[in-house]
């Protein structure tokens, strides 16, 4: 099958490419690009859209297994390909935990099976995420994990993380850390402020944030483990991290695409929806975080895809789960930012393609001869209002129910093949 997409607007962040052309795909993977002669077994006019790598997303959690009335592979992936998204990576967050070998191997064979989209398992750090004994990391890793997180629980016991960021290291696999001081943050229902207060809610300070980030950037310098720092939230943050990196150390960072977006004020009248962690921080952090991302300094851009059922989302704020449906809005909270001139396009790209692909080591993320293709058509342009009941995930809890978005994915392509293309 031979596949010919022109009149495109080429964007690959990898070569720096934002020029008009054409492209090859042949066998499922990219055949030449730019001047494309020849015949075609299929030929699509992109006129003039964007077309780009398809988005590599770094967290997302689903149910599965254990909780599918949250979310399946299947469900998940039907909301991915909506939003662009080709390969996600998965969160060992289910039940049971994915803490060994046949766990990783069961995600990533359901994946094969039910999923539209590239599964990748994240293995657990610790057995249960229980924070007390290292789970099988090298025997994960040679399955098939691609990293390996105590997800939403921060390993309290700092002899705990060391040595297990000490093995890690020792087996060249990545450890995935969210910088938190759980005492610190116990209880916490939003982010810590005058806000808060007035609304009779406790509070997650970003205090807890900040000890957690330096503990977890000190243990990776001792141990000279790679360290994926997870959904930093606040300005000095940026800060602790770019000090770690001048000292040579081999940290990445990533951002929720949702904290690009909201600041503390959206939680609003209690909206429960808005209800995550991180939580929004303040404008200033919002703002910060931006001109982080602007200056290349945020290495991923993730959905924190966390679905939850109504059921969990329609109670007392402090009452509610964390957590927010994200696939299907990553791609439009960059265009945003692309729309307002804080970044361009190509840098809007690089942390959903070309650097996620480089943290995992995958071949996909770039417009290249020979690489994988997995590709988005959409347009930046394309006003649109997020309507959660239209959403296709399992679970509709998304804070951008209601707003009014811009930049629309036409069509998604996975090794060649269409996967999703919109009508309307």
């Amino acid at each position: 099958m031979i596949t010919h997409i022109k009149n495109a607007r080429l964007l690959c962040p990898a070569n720096g490419w934002d020029e008009t052309g054409s492209l090859l795909i042949e066998d499922g993977q990219i055949a030449a690009i730019g001047k494309v002669s020849g015949t075609a077994d299929e030929t699509i006019d992109a006129g003039g859209l964007c077309l780009a790598p398809g988005l590599i997303d770094l967290r997302v959690k689903t149910g599965e297994p254990g909780a599918e009335q949250k979310e399946t592979l299947a469900t998940a992936s039907r909301a991915a390909v909506a939003g662009g998204v080709t390969s996600m990576v998965v969160m060992p967050d289910t039940n049971p935990v994915i803490d060994d070998v046949a766990l990783v191997q069961f995600i990533t064979n359901r994946g094969k099976e039910t999923s539209q989209v590239r599964i990748y398992p994240a293995g657990a750090l610790t057995k249960g995420l229980n924070g007390e004994a290292m789970a099988e990391i090298g025997l994960m890793a040679d399955s098939g994990a691609v990293l390996f997180t105590n997800g939403d629980r921060p390993i309290a016991d700092t002899s705990v993380l060391r040595r297990t960021m000490a093995y890690a290291a020792s087996c060249g696999a990545l450890v995935s850390s969210r910088a938190d001081d759980h005492a610190l943050a116990k209880g916490g229902v939003m982010n810590s402020g005058a806000l808060a207060a007035r609304m009779g809610l406790s509070g997650l300070p970003r205090e807890a944030e900040w000890l957690g980030l330096s503990r977890d950037l000190l243990l990776a310098e001792a141990t000279k483990c790679a360290l994926l720092i997870d959904q930093v939230s606040t300005a000095r943050s940026i800060d602790i991290v770019k000090e770690a990196r001048a000292r040579g150390l081999k940290a990445w960072v990533s951002v929720a695409a949702h904290h690009l977006f909201f600041n503390d004020l959206d939680v609003g009248d209690y909206l429960t929806y808005c209800k995550v962690n991180p939580p929004f921080r303040s404008e200033d952090d919002r703002q910060a975080l931006i001109e982080a991302l602007a200056a290349g300094e945020i290495d991923a851009v993730v959905s924190a895809h966390d679905p939850q059922p109504p059921e969990e989302k329609r109670l007392p704020f402090a009452e509610a789960s964390f957590g927010a449906a994200g696939l299907e809005t990553v791609l439009s909270a960059l265009l945003a930012l692309v729309q307002d001139e804080r970044l361009s396009m190509l840098d809007a790209l690089m942390p959903v393609t070309a650097s996620p692909a480089s943290i995992i080591g995958l071949p996909q993320g770039q417009l290249a001869e020979g690489a994988p293709a997995d590709l988005v058509l959409f347009d930046p342009e394309k006003p649109w209002l997020c309507v959660r009941e239209q959403l296709r995930s399992r679970s509709l809890n998304s804070p951008f129910d209601g707003r009014r978005m811009v930049g629309r994915v036409m069509r998604t392509i996975i090794a060649g093949e269409t996967v999703f293309e919109r009508k309307d």
